[in-house]
């Protein structure tokens, strides 16, 4: 099998041999149920990664920052409960944090807008070690209901809340042509009032701020911080430079923010273009990316720290 990115070694291996990133970092755990994994840090409730039969997609929801305040949108809901007159209504296919994409083989797989399933095939934890380790398989199925491709993720999240997610995607049978589209590929829905639009600032490790400067750039990160019931919170996302091409960012004022390697004419404006990424069957894509919550303005939250730990679980 042909590997566009060489694997790293694999996160599940060393996870129970890395150490917090910080000194003062709880004990992390989870509990599995039928349909939902809860993590939980010191007791406290972190956030549950939900994959029951019934939704289009796995996803994380709620997500919460130390001492309890929640940083994604408060509701998951379907097409029916969407009003975009309202805020925090809008986009029903926004759950927390997910993997999606909305433009494969001329937009016949569409999983972004949940047109097409992602199916959990199965889900296995590991919190023996200092982190917890959840290794995900899942099928994305076309419109017969077949599996088009096939994902293997493993997710590690310490006790600082980072979440690192490598994502490993394998064409079944048919080729597969991952479309230059701005809607993916790894992405959290925030608060409400998190947006840019209420108490949010968006910003870069290239020191740019704003939608407008971070938005369809490549960047190491962006961070994403305001202020939810009074107190300051944020998440920041991490690009992995071992990725096969520099990703960018799909993050708005609205509350979406998202990393995806597969829009270089639609981030740029028709400025830029890549040679759309095909897989034969039997080939696969890897993308590295981490997500970090962290219950403090930008500054405070130590976040060229945090990604050079990201860094460093990779390896």
């Amino acid at each position: 099998m042909t590997l566009f990115r060489a694997l790293l070694v694999p996160i599940c291996l060393i996870a129970t041999a890395c150490s917090p990133l910080f000194v003062e970092a709880g004990k992390i755990s989870a509990k599995k149920q039928d349909d939902s994994v809860r993590i939980e840090i010191d007791g406290e409730h972190f956030t549950t990664f939900q994959f029951a039969d019934e939704q289009n997609k796995p996803y994380f929801h709620p997500v919460f920052a130390e001492g309890g305040t929640l940083v994604v949108r408060e509701d998951v809901f379907g097409k029916e409960g969407e009003n975009r007159k309202e805020p925090g209504r809008d986009h029903f296919h926004h759950k927390g944090i997910w993997i999606a994409i909305d433009s494969i083989n001329d937009d016949a797989l569409n999983t972004w807008h949940e047109r097409n399933k992602i199916r959990t095939d199965s889900v296995k934890v590991d919190d023996s070690g200092d982190n917890v380790v959840l290794k995900v398989n899942a099928s994305w199925l076309d419109d017969d209901g077949q599996p088009l491709l096939k994902e293997k993720t493993t997710y590690t999240i310490t006790p600082d809340r980072l979440i690192a997610c490598e994502l490993q995607l394998t064409a079944v049978d048919r080729p597969v042509t991952f479309g230059d589209t701005k809607e993916g590929l790894f992405a959290i829905r925030v608060h409400t009032d998190l947006r840019a639009a209420a108490s949010g600032t968006i910003s870069n490790a290239d020191g740019l701020v704003s939608e407008n400067d971070c938005w369809g750039k490549p960047s190491a990160w962006v961070d994403y911080t305001g202020k939810v019931d009074g107190k300051t919170v944020g998440v920041t996302i991490f690009d992995d430079e071992n990725n096969f091409r520099p990703s960018r960012y799909h993050v708005r004022g609205y509350g979406l923010f998202a990393i995806n390697p597969f829009g270089e004419k639609s981030y740029s404006k028709g400025q830029e273009e890549a040679k759309p990424l095909t897989l034969k069957p039997g080939e696969a894509v890897n993308l590295r990316y981490g997500l970090y919550v962290h219950a403090s303005d930008k500054d405070s939250a130590n976040i060229e720290k945090v990604h050079k730990a990201f860094k460093a679980l990779g390896k």
